[in-house]
């Protein structure tokens, strides 16, 4: 079974690996609290946060190349909260539109990016991201009246996503660890 290095929180070792990452992909630091993802994906909500949608959707593994961002700013402090679930194996899943693109786990993708993750835990919504920002706050109409069952996932726009139907895992951690077999 793979494992992570064991690092702390605060540990010299994971923000040097933090900021070496961001400064050689496509991130900007603004200052000791925010940086910027510049590969977001504008055209969806150009940039801003969607609504933070938990525990709904199909469970599944994917590649983590395949999940695009569309949140522009991110917080150092909910950075390394991620990334020290990360490292202990305590993490949720991302949640994700139908066409890859995150809605609720932009600071797990990064940890995740981070530490060279190959397949992410993903929960997959039955509908697409600019219909969660253009329903309002009607969106959680939406999840209630979502239907699973009519997702074609052979003409998904996310081929690597497999769902996990029908598994029974007790927690997290058990899950995150059959993933880290199968990567």
């Amino acid at each position: 079974m793979k494992k992570l290095k064991s690092y702390s929180y605060n540990d010299a070792v994971v923000q040097k690996k933090v900021l070496n990452f961001l400064s050689k992909k496509k991130y900007t630091v603004t200052n000791q609290e925010e940086y910027m993802d510049n590969s977001f994906n504008k055209e969806v909500t150009n940039g801003e946060p969607l609504p933070q949608i938990k525990n709904i959707g199909i469970l599944g593994t994917i590649f983590l190349r395949d999940i695009k961002s569309i949140q522009r700013k991110r917080s150092f402090k909910k950075l390394y909260k991620q990334v020290s679930r990360i490292l202990e194996l305590k993490y949720a899943p991302i949640t994700i539109d139908v066409d890859g693109y995150i809605i609720n786990g932009h600071h797990r993708y990064d940890a995740m990016k981070i530490f060279k993750f190959k397949t992410v835990l993903v929960r997959l919504l039955n509908l697409k991201a600019t219909q969660i920002l253009t329903s309002g706050e009607q969106y959680k109409d939406l999840l209630e009246n979502m239907k699973f069952d009519s997702i074609d996932f052979r003409k998904s726009k996310v081929p690597s996503f497999q769902p996990l139907l029908g598994m029974k895992h007790k927690n997290r951690k058990d899950t995150v660890e059959i993933i880290l077999n199968q990567a």
